[in-house]
């Protein structure tokens, strides 16, 4: 099919063998005389490009005197605050390698990136750095712990070490396939995985998002309410406007949805990139749309997790806009989704964002037919994916076979090209040899207005082998109650087919996730066994 795309940039996918992170996004726009327009606005601060740029510089420039040079690697642990940004491309353009840590980062955790990864230094705030004390003695490569607006740890803190800094950098002449960054997953299976990206990932990876999914310029002001450890945001909320010369907001605090709601007034919120729950909670708060002043909003992105049908459809119904649902993940970022000028099919994630070449695939790597479930897979050559796995060599390469990089989704194709997720490939649940996809019966339990969210797992059953078991939680203003739960199983019965329905409903008060809000079925899984909540 012709795919009705938005014009595209003369540079689009143009990655040159020399590329430098921080050059592409931040330098840039310095360098097409754009240095006075706001980069980052953070409580009453407006930071340009310009004055941005001067603060990277000093801080790759700092670096020096830690001991960290080109290749080295360093943690950063906070919540949003401009030092985040500053460190992040500064490292990046001093040639060192910047760890993005999500502050819900257990302890464990925490230790396993430090040594997985060989971190030299860690910044992070007052709040988050007794963690890091704790494993400290544990780490041996981990030289120093700087913080971020308080006294110091045994060292300099965050101001001093940049005070007095040359504000000129030349940005290292790094290579396209240069490691660049680590992310670490969310840790939904064991361990941290440490994902390795390049410096040709910000073009790879982020030329599409940007210009097809985002379809952002210089006039947009861009916000996601989480923070920028996240790959999702630090593509969505930081580096990908600031390639294109948009602006971003920063928010300290974490997710409330009537701050978020204030922050989307305040300042003008041109783009909200959030992932589903978010949607969902911001749309149960009554009357939102007329206490708060949205009309600058043009569109919402969503990722993370699919977005239900009925949360797309009350978006665009309260708040007047499109959410546009796109799948991704942080071996790559986005590769798949719907975008403005394409019709959207509700519930589907969308199609293959050009040039990404995408197939569902078996196990074998053939390619299966239209409507039947299979691996989505990615050509290996794919300039946006990943390096590997930071340790993990044999982990990355199970996941290559023949031409094709396995996501570890399992989704299905309609006749017209358009992708259809059913679960990640642990999650599908057998029963009576049937295949059932939880997210296909989530979306369903989340049709009904008593309910906020669901999770769904299979549970054991001496007949069935699995039985569907469905967490549940309602919204404000509601009670649990058998009543409910039978009243839910009912609706149930003209949306999906009876062998998918949920044997067993619990209403839970939250349903536990990864710090970057996926629901951890495992943990679900496991209460299901045990019958424990």
């Amino acid at each position: 099919m012709g795919l009705p795309l938005p014009r595209l940039p003369a540079d689009y996918m143009r990655i040159p063998d020399r590329l430098n992170l921080a050059d592409a996004t931040l330098d840039r726009q310095v360098r097409a005389g754009h240095g006075d327009r706001v980069a980052i606005y953070y409580g009453d601060e407006r930071i340009t490009y310009r004055e941005l740029q001067r603060r990277a510089n000093q801080f790759g420039n700092a670096l020096a005197r830690l001991g960290i040079g080109r290749g080295d690697r360093f943690l950063i642990r906070a919540r949003n605050c401009p030092e985040y940004a500053v460190a992040f491309l500064g490292g990046i353009k001093a040639g060192a390698v910047p760890i993005p840590s999500n502050s819900l980062f257990r302890p464990w955790e925490l230790e396993h990136s430090i040594n997985n990864s060989g971190t030299k230094a860690v910044f992070t705030t007052p709040d988050l750095v007794e963690p890091i004390r704790d494993v400290r003695p544990r780490c041996p490569s981990l030289k120093q712990v700087v913080i971020i607006g308080g006294p110091g740890d045994t060292g300099p803190t965050f101001a001093e070490l940049v005070a007095g800094a040359s504000e000129e950098l030349a940005p290292a002449e790094t290579h396209r396939d240069e490691l660049a960054f680590i992310v670490y997953t969310s840790g939904t299976t064991g361990k941290p995985k440490g994902v390795e990206h390049a410096h040709r990932w910000i073009v790879g990876a982020g030329d599409p998002v940007t210009h097809i999914v985002m379809q952002i310029g210089p006039e947009d002001i861009c916000f996601q309410p989480q923070e920028i450890s996240f790959i999702y945001s630090l593509g969505c909320c930081l580096l990908y406007p600031l390639r294109v010369g948009a602006a971003v907001v920063l928010e300290p605090a974490r997710f409330e949805p009537e701050a978020c709601l204030a922050a989307i007034q305040r300042y003008r919120v041109t783009l909200l990139a959030a992932v589903p729950t978010i949607f969902r909670m911001l749309i149960a708060r009554p009357g939102a749309e007329s206490r708060y002043d949205l009309s600058s909003l043009r569109f919402g992105i969503s990722a993370g997790e699919p977005l239900p049908e009925d949360t797309y459809h009350e978006a665009k119904r309260r708040f007047g806009i499109e959410v546009y649902d796109f799948i991704g993940q942080s071996e790559i970022h986005g590769y798949m989704g719907n975008w403005s000028g394409l019709p959207v099919k509700p519930g589907s994630v969308g199609l293959p964002l050009p040039p990404h070449a995408v197939s569902i695939a078996d196990d074998a790597g053939a390619e299966v037919a239209p409507g039947e479930v299979g691996h989505i897979v990615l050509r290996q050559d794919n300039p946006g994916l990943a390096l590997g796995y930071r340790g993990m060599e044999d982990r990355w390469a199970d996941l290559n076979r023949r031409d094709w990089f396995y996501t570890g989704d399992m989704a299905y194709r309609d006749p017209e090209g358009y992708f259809w997720y059913v679960s990640r490939s642990d999650d599908l649940i057998k029963s009576r040899a049937y295949l059932i996809s939880p997210k296909e019966v989530e979306a369903a339990i989340m049709e009904h207005p008593a309910v906020l969210e669901a999770g769904v797992v299979g549970a054991p059953d001496p007949i069935l082998g699995q039985k569907v078991k469905a967490f549940v939680t309602l919204r404000p203003g509601n009670e649990p109650s058998p009543v409910l739960a039978e009243e839910i199983t009912e609706r149930l019965k003209g949306l999906i087919a009876p062998y998918k329905a949920p044997k067993e409903i619990e209403f839970v008060a939250d349903l536990p996730k990864t710090a970057t809000g996926k629901v951890l079925r495992r943990e679900l899984r496991a209460r299901a066994q045990t019958g424990t909540a």
